[in-house]
C-alpha cells in the first residue's frame, strides 16, 4: 500500500476514529491491527521478513536481558570473594588479631555462593563475552535478511553461476531493521528494560505510518507514545491534517511534475541546463522525501503521536556536516549512535588517534579517527542506498570532503582568527551557503544516474557548451509552458515556507490555534492547489517515493 494513495488516507482515518472510540488502556491494540492490516495488503513476503526480524531482535534482547542480570550477579559475588580474600590475607599477615576475627572470615567463605570453575558463567567477565556474541547474533541475522534482499541479484551479476532467484524487496526493509536492530543494541548498552509484550514489541516494529521510508524511531522515544493510549484532541488532528496536505502538495504538485525533467537529462543539453536539470533533481529528491515524511507524521499527529523530525530546511545549511543534520536526520543520529561513536572511541580509533598525532600534530590527530569513521559511515550510507558503483562515488564523496574538512579544521581556525573573519556576517553566511551548495550538488550527478560514466560526462557537460541561443527550445522539449510555471510557483511556495519555517517556531502548531478563518482559507487553498495542479488522474502513472524501496 502506498501512502500516496486513498487507500492509505482511508486506512489512516478509519485507525482514527476506532482509535478514539474504544477504551484507552487498549488502544494500542488499534495500531497493532491498522499495522497488519497495512503491511498485508503490501504483501505476504514482507510479512515474513518483518515477522523474522521482530522475532530475532525481541527474544535476542530477552536474552540478553536475563545475561545483564546473571553479569550483575557474578560480579557481585566476584567482589565479595575478593574482599573476604583480602581480609583473610590481612589476617595471616597479622593485621587482623584473635580467633573471633578467624571465625568471621570462615564464616564470610562459608556464606559466599560457589561460582563455576569453568563455562561461560564462571566470571563475570565471560558472560560479558557471551553478551557480545548475542548481540552480534541479534545484529547480523537482520543486517543479513537485509543485504540479501537488496544486493543478492548485484552478487548474482558478479557470480553468474549463482541461481535465479525472484525475490521481493519487503516494504520498510531498512527502516524497520534499522529500528529493531537500534533496541536491540540500545538493551545490550542496559538503556531500559526490554519490551515483555511480543504484540507490543511487535507495534514498535511495524508502526504503519513509518514503515514506507521512516523515520528511524528509538524504542525509548517512540514506545511510550504507542502504549500510553492518547485522548482525542481536535489541535493534534488539525495539525496533523495540515501536515499531511503539505506533505500531498510536495509531492503531487512539485516531485511529480518536476519527475520529466530529471529522467529527460542528456550530454547534449548545453552545460548551463545541465546545471539547473542537477538542481532541479535535488528539489525534486527534497520535496518527494520530506514531503513523504510530512505525511507519515501528520498521520501519526493524528493519533496523538509525534515521530521524529527528517528534514529541517538543509538548503540552509553552511557546511556539509550542518546538511547531513538536517536531510535524513534519523538515519544520521542512528550511524552516529551505533557506528560513528563506537568505531572512534573504540581501541582501533584509539590507536589511529595516536597515529594521527605522530602524522598530523596533536590536534588534528586528534580528529583522524572521527575523519575515519566519517569516511566509512557515509560508504556504507551511499551502498545502503543501491549496490553500484554510483552509491559507492556517492558515499566516498561525503566521507572523505567530510574527513578531510575534519582535519583541516584546526587549520581552518586559526587563519579565520588570523583574516579576522566574523562567522555572523551576512556576506560570510551567504558565501558558506553557496560553498555548501556547490559541495552538495557535485554527488548528484551520480546520484541519479545509471553508471559513473553518464555522471562524469554530466559533470563534465556542466562546464561545456554555456550559449543561451533559444534556451526555451530546452524547456519546452521537455514540458510545456504551463507545466514550468506550475512548478516554478510551487517551488516558489515551497521556498517561503521554508523560510518562514527556519526563523518561526513550530509554524504548523500556530497555524491550527490561529484564527479559524485564516486557518481554513489556508487548508482549503491547499486542497484545491493538490487537486487542480497534483499530478494524477486518468493515464497518469504516479511516481513511487523515491525512497519507499530503501
Amino acid at each position: 500500500m502506498e501512502i500516496l494513495s486513498l487507500s492509505f488516507v482511508g486506512l489512516v482515518l478509519a485507525t482514527v476514529i476506532v482509535y478514539y472510540i474504544i477504551p484507552i488502556k487498549v488502544r494500542w491494540l488499534v495500531l497493532l491491527a491498522a499495522s497488519c492490516v497495512f503491511y498485508a495488503l503490501s504483501g505476504w513476503q514482507g510479512c515474513l521478513w518483518l515477522l523474522l526480524v521482530a522475532a530475532v531482535t525481541f527474544f535476542g534482547s530477552k536474552i540478553q536481558k536475563i545475561l545483564i542480570d546473571k553479569e550483575k550477579a557474578t560480579g557481585k559475588i566476584e567482589r565479595q570473594i575478593k574482599d573476604a580474600e583480602a581480609k583473610k590475607a590481612k589476617e595471616v599477615s597479622g593485621v587482623l588479631e584473635g580467633n573471633a576475627a578467624e571465625e568471621n572470615v570462615t564464616l564470610a567463605e562459608d556464606v559466599l555462593p560457589a561460582l563455576p570453575s569453568s563455562g561461560w558463567f564462571s566470571s563475570a567477565k565471560k558472560i560479558k563475552t557471551l553478551r557480545k556474541i548475542v548481540l552480534a547474533i541479534t545484529i547480523v541475522l537482520p543486517f543479513f535478511a537485509m543485504a540479501f534482499s537488496k544486493y543478492y541479484d548485484v552478487l548474482r551479476g558478479w557470480i553468474q553461476t549463482l541461481p535465479v532467484l525472484t525475490l521481493i524487496l519487503p516494504l520498510g526493509l531498512s527502516y524497520f531493521t534499522f529500528q529493531s536492530v537500534g533496541y536491540a543494541i540500545d538493551v545490550y548498552r542496559n538503556k531500559f528494560e526490554p519490551e515483555k509484550n511480543p504484540l507490543k514489541y511487535l507495534l514498535f516494529v511495524s508502526f504503519f505510518p513509518q514503515m514506507t521510508q521512516g523515520p528511524i524511531s528509538q524504542y525509548s522515544q517512540l514506545m511510550p507514545q504507542l502504549v500510553r493510549g492518547n485522548r482525542f484532541n481536535p489541535d493534534n488532528f488539525i495539525m496533523g491534517a495540515q501536515l499531511c496536505l503539505w506533505g500531498f502538495f510536495k509531492k503531487m504538485v512539485i516531485a511529480d511534475r518536476l519527475t520529466p525533467v530529471t529522467a529527460a537529462i542528456s550530454t547534449k543539453e548545453p552545460g548551463w541546463f545541465i546545471l539547473l536539470t542537477v538542481i532541479i533533481y535535488l528539489i525534486r529528491l527534497y520535496a518527494d522525501f520530506s514531503g513523504g515524511m510530512d505525511v507519515v507524521r501528520g498521520a501519526a499527529i493524528m493519533l496523538g503521536i509525534t515521530l521524529p523530525e527528517n528534514f529541517k530546511r538543509p538548503f540552509f545549511s553552511h557546511s556539509e556536516a550542518e546538511y547531513w543534520r538536517r536531510w535524513h536526520i534519523t538515519l544520521g543520529t542512528w550511524f552516529r549512535s551505533y557506528l560513528y561513536y563506537p568505531l572512534s572511541t573504540s581501541g582501533f580509533g584509539i590507536k589511529l588517534s595516536k597515529i594521527g598525532q605522530k602524522l598530523f600534530g596533536k590536534k588534528a590527530g586528534r580528529a583522524l579517527p572521527a575523519t575515519v569513521s566519517t569516511i566509512i559511515i557515509f560508504f556504507l550510507i551511499g551502498i545502503w542506498h543501491v549496490a553500484n558503483g554510483n552509491a559507492v562515488i556517492y558515499g566516498l564523496y561525503f566521507g572523505l570532503t567530510m574527513g578531510i574538512e575534519l582535519l583541516l579544521d584546526p587549520a581552518f581556525k586559526k587563519l579565520k582568527k588570523k583574516l579576522h573573519i566574523n562567522e555572523k556576517n551576512f556576506f560570510w553566511k551567504a558565501y558558506t551557503m553557496v560553498r555548501t551548495w556547490v559541495l552538495i550538488l557535485i554527488p548528484q550527478y551520480f546520484a541519479f544516474t545509471a553508471n559513473p560514466e553518464t555522471g562524469w560526462n554530466l559533470l563534465k557537460g556542466t562546464f561545456e557548451r554555456w550559449n543561451f541561443v533559444n534556451p526555451a527550445k530546452w524547456f519546452t522539449e521537455i514540458m510545456d509552458p504551463l507545466e514550468w510555471y506550475i512548478a516554478g510557483a510551487a517551488v516558489f511556495v515551497l521556498l517561503v515556507i521554508d523560510i518562514v519555517t527556519e526563523f518561526v517556531n513550530d509554524l504548523n502548531a500556530k497555524l491550527a490555534k490561529c484564527f479559524f478563518v485564516i486557518r481554513w482559507v489556508l487548508i482549503i487553498a491547499l486542497i484545491l492547489a493538490i487537486l487542480v495542479f497534483g499530478c494524477y488522474g486518468t493515464g497518469y502513472d504516479a511516481t513511487a517515493f523515491l525512497y519507499t524501496n530503501f
